[in-house]
């Protein structure tokens, strides 16, 4: 097997599926962004850094935890869609970056018409603000005495283990390098639901994209 036909397996296996080809889903992920993590990595100048995690999106999930993405585009979302929670979603689920409901509209294309048969984009975006008012991450780091902090090194199984004792499953971290401490930086944590959205599920490989045994929760 040559080594170019590796590469492009690879390439292959790693690209998101598209949810009309699985015309389904196995469960969903509640990623949540912590705005200072995220804004250090994307090294674009946010328009607002909210000092608590906030929604990056609900994502369904294909069986071996592979993303699905770009569902129906014929099912655009319109202000009318969501306004009884557009309120919740500008405090909760904002964009850092750009305009709030260009977020939402580019979350409900890429992500949301995946669940469209079970949940309609009204349904879909209140789960989101319902599941994430259930796990206060910011809350639930405090209480094992992980705090934001410039230098502090943490333990990545502690952070695993905080949120294992919230939820009583594991969730999965994502990280960028902090290349002036050579260390992995906290900038989302993922919580997985099963198919109904509602019960929580384990998610696979709980350190994610996080390197090493510590991290940086930056402030």
């Amino acid at each position: 097997m040559s080594m170019l036909f590796v590469f492009y397996l690879f390439l292959l296996l790693d690209v998101p599926k598209s949810c009309i080809a699985e015309k389904d889903y196995e469960f969903f992920m509640l990623a949540q962004q912590w705005p200072k993590g995220y804004c250090n990595r994307v090294g674009v100048p946010c328009k607002s850094r909210p000092n608590k995690f906030t929604i990056h999106g609900l994502w369904p999930q294909g069986r071996n935890g592979q993303l699905i993405t770009n569902g129906n585009d014929s099912n655009h979302l319109a202000y009318d869609d969501i306004k009884p929670v557009e309120n919740q979603l500008s405090l909760n689920w904002p964009s850092l970056i750009g305009k709030d409901f260009d977020f939402w509209y580019s979350e409900w294309k890429k992500h949301g018409t995946c669940s469209e048969k079970e949940f309609s984009k009204l349904e879909y975006f209140k789960l989101a603000l319902h599941n994430y008012a259930q796990n206060d991450l910011m809350g639930i780091l405090k209480r094992a005495n992980i705090v934001p902090n410039k230098k502090q090194l943490y333990n990545i199984s502690s952070v695993v283990a905080a949120v294992h004792q919230h939820t009583q499953h594991q969730p999965r971290l994502v990280c960028y390098l902090d290349t002036q401490l050579n260390v992995s930086a906290l900038y989302e944590i993922g919580i997985c639901y099963g198919e109904d959205g509602k019960s929580y599920k384990n998610c696979l490989d709980p350190h994610g994209t996080c390197r090493g045994t510590e991290l940086i929760y930056p402030k």
